[in-house]
């Protein structure tokens, strides 16, 4: 029921680029991987799904990297868990993709696993990359 590590990656990284200034230089990948502690080489397959997924845009050349593809309020944690794992679903029951449980019927449990279901997922739906920037701003400013 956690989330790997590749949604907690990626979180790191559109931060980083989400607390740049938009009108600077994109943030090369090696910066990003040194600033949040993060393999390179993971980063960049990370960092082309979020691409596919229209979350951040990169640019070639010397003064290449990633940039943000659009405000960080406008970027969900639900929709970053979607792009790294898809659908958050507590149990396989649950999943589109299962058939049909056979007990579905008199399955004690099921109700209780969409609600959490749904629970989660308004909850990341509901908080922005920007509400996540603002926070950990909060948080260092906090700790000096």
């Amino acid at each position: 029921m956690k989330f790997g590590v590749g949604v907690d990656y990626s979180f790191k990284a559109l931060l980083l680029l989400a607390e740049r200034d938009p009108a600077t230089l994109p943030v090369r990948v090696e910066e990003i991987a040194t600033t949040e502690g993060i393999p390179e080489n993971y980063l960049r397959r990370l960092l082309i799904e979020l691409k596919r997924g229209g979350l951040v845009a990169s640019q070639k050349g010397p003064n290449g990297g990633f940039m943000l593809a659009k405000p960080p309020a406008r970027i969900t944690m639900a929709e970053v868990v979607e792009i790294i794992e898809g659908d958050y679903t507590p149990v396989e029951c649950l999943e589109e993709s299962s058939s049909m449980c056979p007990r579905d019927q008199s399955c004690a449990m099921r109700d209780v696993w969409s609600e959490v279901r749904d629970c989660v997922n308004g909850i990341l739906r509901r908080v922005t990359l920007q509400a996540l920037s603002e926070k950990r701003g909060h948080a260092i400013n906090y700790s000096i």
